[in-house]
Order: structure tokens, then sequence, then C-alpha cells
């Protein structure tokens, strides 16, 4: 019998499992274990800052669609996003494709559903990566920490690579190339040409023309960010290690840097988790709690993720009707 290939991206999560086993059994199993229990009814409040970071990424995603929606519908498809990005063998983009699908489903313009979702995606990883260097002047200053921090840089510096290749692609005709080739491949060889490809080009550039919508869901995006800084405060402060609120930042910040930076592991598994335990080794924490948070962390995306995944598997077949939008012209 011939087994597939294992893809790239199974791979890589495969490491990031084997990392992420490889740490909790080098800093003791029952310890992490115990912190992690030690957290109790402190996970349920993780998982509402959690559900209200992506309630507001949809604000975000509809701010900079040029489409009129249902309100609910970006932050249904938002969460359906996140639930693939996190728990299935897929690079973190894989539910972006998804979304973008299933907004055109709901009666927007295939070129303009893509367009949004590509101008959200510019927009998030923009304002993570002032976020990102927030955290890390923030580190600086607290700690003083140059050999962390230089490892903390580095992730950063490949972070801030793919942000300023993503706005170069978005800003200077690289969509309308990838556009032209794959719609010349099509023709030359007889295939379909994706429903969202003709004119994407086209409707990104008349998104980027629109500054102030820009504006607006840049501010909430960092507002998400900030605001998810949360999740790190309210796990410490439960586990009797509360620190200020500036330190959680850092810790947040700076580990889902370095899970950008490997966005290749499907949902920065093993990734995010030793991100923590370097950059909370700072500040004096012992690594099993700061594994624990890592791992509570985790809770939100099994709890929030496996209805994303029954929501998307409802959109899929039918069982969650599009919701008929008037298509004028766009705005």
């Amino acid at each position: 019998m011939h087994l597939p290939r294992p893809s790239r991206f199974h791979l890589a999560a495969f490491s990031g499992v084997v990392l992420l086993v490889a740490l909790a059994l080098y800093y003791g199993l029952d310890g992490v274990t115990q912190a992690f229990a030690e957290v109790g009814w402190g996970i349920a409040l993780v998982v509402i800052v959690r559900f209200g970071q992506v309630a507001f990424s949809g604000v975000a995603w509809q701010a900079v669609l040029l489409a009129p929606t249902a309100w609910w519908v970006c932050p249904l498809l938002r969460w359906v996003r996140e639930a693939i990005n996190v728990l299935l063998p897929v690079a973190q983009v894989g539910g972006d494709i998804v979304g973008a699908r299933l907004l055109a489903r709901q009666g927007v313009k295939g070129p303009v559903a893509a367009a949004s979702v590509l101008a959200d995606l510019l927009v998030q990883v923009s304002t993570q990566l002032v976020f990102s260097l927030l955290g890390l002047g923030l580190f600086l200053v607290s700690t003083g920490d140059g050999e962390t921090a230089l490892w903390l840089g580095a992730s950063l510096l490949l972070f801030a690579f793919g942000v300023i290749g993503f706005f170069v692609l978005q800003r200077w005709g690289g969509i309308g190339w990838v556009e032209r080739r794959i719609v010349a491949a099509a023709t030359k060889n007889g295939w379909s040409v994706p429903g969202g490809i003709v004119g994407l080009a086209d409707s990104l550039a008349a998104t980027h023309r629109a500054p102030g919508r820009l504006a607006v869901a840049a501010a909430i995006h960092m507002g998400i960010w900030i605001f998810g800084a949360l999740e790190v405060w309210i796990v410490l402060a439960f586990l009797g290690h509360p620190i200020g609120f500036a330190e959680a930042l850092v810790i947040e910040s700076l580990s889902h840097a370095a899970r950008g930076a490997l966005f290749i592991v499907p949902g920065g598994v093993g990734v995010q988790e030793a991100a923590i335990v370097a950059i909370a080794a700072a500040y004096g924490l012992p690594p099993q709690l700061a594994l624990a948070v890592g791992l509570v962390k985790r809770v939100p995306d099994l709890v929030l993720g496996i209805p994303g995944l029954a929501i998307w598997q409802a959109l899929e077949f039918g069982r969650l009707r599009p919701v008929p939008v008037h298509q004028g012209p766009e705005r």
C-alpha cells in the first residue's frame, strides 16, 4: 500500500509537538500539570479574553471589506479562520483562504472577498510588528538582558522581513503579476480560473485607496493585541505569581513574534511555549509556570476552535444559509 508523502506542514506540525513534549518532560511534567490545574476557573477568563479578540478581529475585517454584509458575517467567518489556522495541519494562513471563499459564498464578489482578507492580514501583521517592537523595547528597559534580547530580536527581524515582503507584494504590483500568471496558465491549459482571481489586483488596489478604513482596522487590531496580554496577566495572577501588565505585554508580544517568524508551524505549537519560557525566565518566573501559561493559552484554541470547525462544516454543507446582500457599487 502506498502511503502519501508527508507535506512540509505535517512535518512542521510534528516537530512542534515534539518540541512541546520535550519541554514538558525536561522541566517536569508533574510540575507543569500541577501549575496548569492551579489556574482553575481563571482558564474561563482566558477563553473570554480570546473570544473578544476573535470577535473584534472580525470587526476589523469588516472595516476593510468594500461590500455590504450582515453584521455577524465577518466575526463568524473570522472565528472559522482562526479555528482552521490553530487546529489543522496547515500553515497559519490556511484558514484565511477558506475565509475568503466562504465570504464569497455569502454574496460578496470573489475578488472583493479575497482582497479584503489580504488587506486584513496586512493590517494584522503590521500592527503585530509594532506591538512586538513595543514589547522588545519594554523588555530591554525592564531587564537589560542583552543575550535574550538578541535572540528575540533575530526572531523579530525575520518576522519583519516577512511583513515588508507582504507589504511590497500588495502595494507594488505583486498580486497583479500573480493574477496574470494564473490566468495565462489556466487559459493555456484549459483550466477553470478560480473565482477570486480575476479582478483581485484591482479590488486590492481599491481597498488600499481607502486609508480611513485601513486606519480603523489598524486601531482595532492594535487594541486587540494589547488586550490579549490579559491572558498572560490572568494566568500568572491565578498561579500566585502576579506581574505587571507591562511584563505581561512583553511576554505576549514577543511570543507572538516568535510564532509569526515560524508561521510554517501550524498553530505555532511548541514555538510559542518555548518563547514564553525563555522570555518569562528574564522576569524570574520558574519554567514550569511559564510552560503552564503557554498550555493554558492553548485551551481557547480548543474551546473556540472545535465549534469553529463545526461552523465551517455547517457553512460548507449549507446548514448555515448565505444571507443575500445588495451588490451595489463598492464603497
